[in-house]
């Protein structure tokens, strides 16, 4: 899990796979749709562009382009949120619509250039991602290779609203499998994610709360517990509200496999997990370098429950509400078991989903702040083809745009446990944060070190 300024991918020809021109005019011609974005995608579409996620692996052996372009083709038809767009509808705001997916046709782009170094691949990846991955243009995503004589890189980068992180482990597995020959019949069925934002509108319009409801009440505490807004970083970054940041990045392992699954067998000895057991960690890295020991954060879940979203690209994912006491954890493993029962009341709260509460609270809720506080976690090893994700070189690529707060995510991989830390990249916020990592690894029982370096130096892509 990196970001773009980080990741240096071996120098070849690059050539792309965009839709033809027949698929374009049907895609302007298309009528709009009556499902109306998700909560995650109004908010994201009502901010400045810039945030988008990528994938790259590698293929072993010449490259079969036309196989590559099939394999791309049969993805975006199996998710119809590729195949969907937005577009300007006057007052009323952005309207989608979605192109059937019998009209869909990818051409390849022949006429690539050949770039000779890591930098100026890089470059060009930045820039192809920043231009085509956009919320008001469609299609929304890159597709694309590096081509080399021995093998090539494939690229996948998607706007935020069509894709969370569990989508760029979907999209590994998939692309892989078709490239390789598997049929799409084998794969396993997918709902779609314009479906679940359908079924979340109506959700939100048939069971609005007020502020009477006590999830309502027990949200509204918790905001008013973080100044009347969402919780910030519990240490001082020096950043006035309204004032943002270029971004600054930090990648490092924390712990390798075997250390990792020692730390597993601790948390759950004490009644907790490796994520409770990681909050924890959070909490007294903070209190160590002068936070109180109760701080508030955003814990963003998943929301895939059921079986047609388990293999759906899309963003499927809120937030919970979590209060972190650390006041009697003497270590990040003992002191799990009592995050874990904040954690389930976190979880609880989130049953009313964020989207439901804001309306709800008026005018006593106000965002000071673009960033929140919070901290993801996601274990890859949860999904298809895994195991094989450090011989493709597999890569879950970040943008990097500014900031005004400190957000965290946790990764697991069958080669141990990693961090990134995303934080204004100011004299004042940098050092505090690339402290509060240190303390982090160190009480998880090794001195971490950064992945490949600090801000500014490169995480190999092969």
């Amino acid at each position: 899990m990196t970001t773009i300024d980080r990741f240096a991918p071996a120098p070849g020809r690059v050539v792309e796979f965009v839709p033809s021109a027949a698929t374009l005019a049907v895609a302007d011609g298309a009528p709009a749709s009556p499902v109306p974005p998700s909560f995650n995608q109004r908010f994201h579409l009502a901010g400045a562009p810039g945030h988008w996620l990528a994938c790259t692996f590698d293929i072993s052996g010449p490259v079969d382009t036309e196989a590559l372009r099939t394999a791309f083709e049969t993805f975006a038809g199996r998710h119809e949120t590729l195949r969907s767009g937005f577009r300007p509808a006057g007052s009323a705001g952005p309207e989608r619509f979605v192109l059937p997916a019998e009209k869909l046709e990818l051409v390849m782009v022949r006429d690539g250039e050949r770039y000779a170094t890591a930098e100026e691949l890089r470059t060009w990846l930045r820039n192809r991602l920043a231009a085509n991955c956009r919320p008001m243009s469609w299609p929304s995503c890159l597709f694309a290779a590096i081509l080399r004589p021995d093998g090539g890189t494939v690229v996948c980068g998607f706007d935020h609203c069509d894709a969370d992180g569990y989508s760029l482990a979907v999209a590994v597995h998939e692309l892989h499998e078709l490239y390789t020959g598997r049929p799409a019949s084998s794969l396993p069925p997918t709902g779609s994610f314009v479906d679940y934002c359908a079924l979340e509108q109506e959700q939100s319009s048939s069971s609005a709360p007020d502020v009477t409801d006590p999830l309502v009440r027990s949200w509204s505490s918790f905001f008013a517990d973080c100044d009347g807004t969402t919780p910030s970083f519990p240490l001082p970054l020096g950043m006035p509200p309204g004032e943002r940041a270029p971004q600054g990045t930090d990648v490092r392992r924390l712990l390798d496999s075997d250390a990792t699954d020692e730390f597993e067998r601790r948390c759950r000895a004490a009644g907790g997990s490796v994520f409770t057991g990681l909050l924890t960690a959070l909490g007294l890295a903070a209190h160590r370098l002068g936070a109180d020991k109760v701080i508030r954060l955003l814990v963003p879940l998943h929301t895939r429950h059921e079986e047609r979203w388990q293999h759906a690209m899309g963003w499927f994912t809120t937030v919970a509400p979590l209060t972190l006491d650390v006041s009697d954890a003497t270590d990040p493993a003992e002191g799990s078991s009592r995050t874990r029962a904040a954690f389930r009341k976190a979880r609880a709260l989130a049953e009313l989903p964020v989207a439901q509460v804001l309306p709800a609270l008026g005018d006593s809720f106000r965002r000071t702040r673009t960033d929140v506080f919070m901290a993801s976690y996601i274990d890859y090893r949860r999904f298809s083809g895994s195991a094989t994700h450090l011989a493709r070189r597999a890569h879950h690529i970040s943008s990097v745009t500014v900031a005004d707060d400190a957000q965290f995510w946790f990764s697991r991989t069958h080669e141990g446990l990693f961090l990134r830390s995303r934080y204004p990249a100011t004299a004042a916020a940098e050092p505090i944060v690339l402290s509060f990592a240190d303390a982090v690894g160190v009480l998880l029982g090794r001195r971490s070190t950064p992945s490949r370096g600090r801000r500014g130096e490169r995480t190999a892509g092969r």
